[in-house]
């Protein structure tokens, strides 16, 4: 497992492709678990609801699997499911793992007109995260979609802004209350 972890960190620096990573449907499964515990625990800590999490869970299976396996399908390139899926479960953990520790040194600013120098820092750090984020999605998709550049990066970009509001039409943001 460590050697496959070495792999999906590889892929996150642009050093391996989706073609790379072997075809392991156990893997797949270990990988979109983990994800599924980390964002869950993640969303948990936040004082989520059960609605909450049950949303972020099948948005998060109905992205990865549900899209995942459609465009592949569409592209009649169903033999790189396995190697496809690892590489965005496993990038996805990464990066979450990554990006947890900023979002829980940001939460306190967040709304607060005048954070600490400090904390700029940080912000960078996780305004970088993001960006690199998606440049390894676009990279996974293009390699494995064999489309272009651009293309892969507006399929990035369509396929987040859908797990957004796909989250947000399951779960609506509370707005606080004016006292």
């Amino acid at each position: 497992m460590a050697a496959l972890l070495r792999e999906v960190v590889e892929v996150c620096l642009l050093k391996r492709g989706p073609q790379d990573l072997p075809f392991s449907p156990p893997a797949v499964a270990a990988f979109t678990a983990a994800l599924l515990g980390v964002q869950l625990v993640f969303a948990a800590y936040h004082d989520a609801g059960a609605a909450a999490l049950a949303a972020r869970a099948l948005v998060t299976l109905l992205i990865l699997f549900g899209a995942t396996l459609a465009l592949l399908r569409f592209r009649a390139m169903e033999n790189r499911a396995s190697q496809t899926l690892l590489a965005l479960a496993g990038t996805s953990l990464v990066f979450s793992l990554v990006m947890m520790p900023l979002a829980l040194v940001l939460r306190p600013y967040l709304g607060n007109d005048n954070p600490p120098p400090s904390m700029m820092v940080f912000a960078l750090a996780a305004v970088f995260a993001f960006f690199w984020k998606l440049r390894v999605e676009a990279a996974i998709w293009r390699q494995a979609l064999e489309i272009p550049v651009a293309a892969a990066y507006l399929l990035t970009f369509a396929l987040l802004m859908s797990e957004a509001l796909l989250l947000l039409a399951l779960v609506p943001a509370t707005v606080p209350a004016t006292p």
